[in-house]
């Protein structure tokens, strides 16, 4: 990505190096291909930063509500551990399971811990995420289209390429991570759904043996868990699926920006 848009600045800067003029976007083609000043390019910029920053206000209440996903996210986790950990027969059908997590991760125990971790990453970076936008929203509403220096336009392009860009990165990233691990702890509840299907039977007849009800409230305990971590699953990536078209305009109206204002700023120097 980041190389086709510097190969793009670089032929569009040799067409106005060698023949002083470039073609106009599609939406201000005239008939005839026109010389553009370094007021035009730095308008056209402009325009695509705003288009960015009318998209990251809009989705900043989704952005926000990861913060509160984040800990229900936790709550879920700590749910998983517990149940784990208070029923002696359910803690020990795990040991037996094959836990479905990239690295070959041998113990529940460390499934949680792996999620628990990719948690706090997510909200880091989700943090880093939230200041680099509101840095760009707060940069973007001092400019002025009409009196803006092609410097100010470039220097925000570029925070928004390198800084914004690579925030929003890193979130998607972390935020995948958690979607692995829940897909993990999913899968694994369920695996212990349908192991105490098949011994229930036998368990059954243990407590009736040693004078206990054979109501099996592990079943319950297991259900209601994989409920809520599939619910909380299919949130996160309904979440992360938004955040990525999000994140598909924002590189497309940031990297012609950026090319722009680069092209505004070559075209200024070469006006003086």
């Amino acid at each position: 990505m980041r190389i086709g848009i510097k190969r793009t600045a670089v032929v569009v800067a040799a067409l106005i190096a060698f023949g002083g003029c470039v073609p106009q976007p599609e939406v201000h083609k005239a008939a005839e291909q026109k010389c553009m000043s370094a007021a035009q390019l730095n308008m056209y910029s402009y325009d695509h930063l705003a288009r960015t920053a009318k998209l990251l206000r809009e989705d900043k209440k989704n952005i926000e509500s990861f913060e509160g996903f984040i800990q229900t996210m936790k709550g879920a986790v700590d749910d998983y551990s517990r149940m784990i950990k208070s029923s002696i027969y359910i803690s020990n059908v795990v040991r037996f399971l094959p836990v479905p997590y990239a690295g070959e991760v041998s113990s529940s125990a460390k499934l949680v811990s792996k999620t628990v971790l990719n948690l706090g990453g997510a909200a880091s970076a989700l943090h880093r995420y939230q200041k680099s936008t509101d840095s760009y929203l707060a940069a973007f509403d001092k400019l002025d289209p009409q009196t803006a220096s092609s410097a100010e336009i470039v220097k925000l392009a570029r925070f928004a390429d390198t800084r914004l860009l690579e925030d929003a990165d890193n979130l998607q990233v972390t935020l995948r991570d958690i979607s692995e691990s829940t897909a993990a702890l999913a899968a694994t509840t369920q695996s212990i759904a349908d192991a105490l299907d098949v011994g229930s039977g036998y368990v059954n007849q243990v407590k009736n043996l040693v004078g206990m009800s054979p109501e099996n409230t592990d079943k319950v305990h297991v259900a209601e868990n994989r409920h809520s971590i599939n619910a909380r699953m299919t949130q996160l990536n309904q979440k992360i699926s938004l955040l990525e078209n999000s994140a598909r305009t924002h590189r497309d109206n940031i990297a012609k920006a950026r090319i722009y204002s680069d092209l505004a700023l070559e075209t200024q120097k070469r006006e003086k």
